[in-house]
């Protein structure tokens, strides 16, 4: 999303072109009219660029738990085809988002039941298309959020009997060094894949160094913890500056060092 205003092969050639070893290709981006790729062209593409590639669900106008059947099984149709676009690119995994509720009004229970059905179905057919799928933690800060943390992350593979139970760890999503320690040590070895950015209290996705977030201890309990996957910065870059983009490489070279 760093370069959603570009056309997506473009974006993949400057990410390359910056020094990256892997891109996380937004379905929202793929499937844009005017400035998408069919993954035909972009499986070649990222063979040019020697890039390996993540994938992140849609986002856009869609929930897996609206109280509305018809966008809920919408929403995830359009996830089941996302996983779909991992498995035709080669993708390292993809990354889920739960839904949310509509209004802080909604029923709690018939939120969560939505959460569970859909949570199943698509994590099911993840499974049986051989494509890792990841579970992201969700904003703190917001009421209409039922999965926030790794305990509503444990309850939630409980309740949908999932066997795999890898998740996406987010770290500007908790906000709080010590919120995100106490995931990494709940969580452990089923974090699969790393949202990196800063945090304040009152801002998130901010570039490396401009909140509160203790980084080099985040990644020294992520490291304990045996974790070897991909770190991928979703930090705001305005502009689409390529050359901020290189900056935020160096300084996220500079926490592995």
């Amino acid at each position: 999303m760093t370069f959603f205003y570009r056309p997506i092969l473009e974006a993949v050639e400057i990410i390359a072109r910056c020094g990256f070893d892997c891109v996380e290709i937004w379905a929202d981006h793929a499937w844009d009219e005017r400035d998408g790729a069919s993954s035909a062209e972009l499986k070649a593409a990222l063979a040019k660029h020697n890039l390996k590639s993540t994938v992140h669900c849609p986002i856009m106008d869609i929930s897996i738990t609206s109280p509305n059947r018809g966008i809920r099984e919408e929403s995830i149709r359009q996830t089941l085809r996302a996983i779909d676009l991992a498995k035709e690119l080669g993708s390292r995994l993809i990354v889920i988002h739960p839904g949310s509720k509509f209004s802080r009004l909604e029923r709690n229970d018939a939120h969560w039941n939505y959460q569970v059905d859909s949570m199943g179905r698509i994590l099911g057919y993840a499974r049986e298309q051989g494509v890792l799928a990841a579970v992201e933690n969700m904003d703190s800060d917001k009421e209409v959020v039922s999965v926030k943390d790794w305990g509503d992350l444990e309850r939630l593979f409980s309740d949908v009997g999932s066997i795999e139970q890898w998740v996406t760890l987010d770290v500007t999503h908790l906000r709080d060094t010590d919120r995100i320690l106490s995931f990494i040590a709940g969580a452990g070895s089923r974090i699969a894949h790393v949202h990196l950015s800063d945090a304040t209290a009152e801002q998130m996705h901010l570039r490396l160094g401009q909140g509160s977030l203790d980084l080099p201890r985040i990644v020294t309990a992520l490291r304990d913890a045996g974790y070897r996957g991909v770190w991928s910065l979703e930090c705001f870059i305005p502009d689409n500056n390529e050359e901020k983009l290189r900056e935020e490489l160096a300084k996220a070279q500079a926490l592995f060092s």
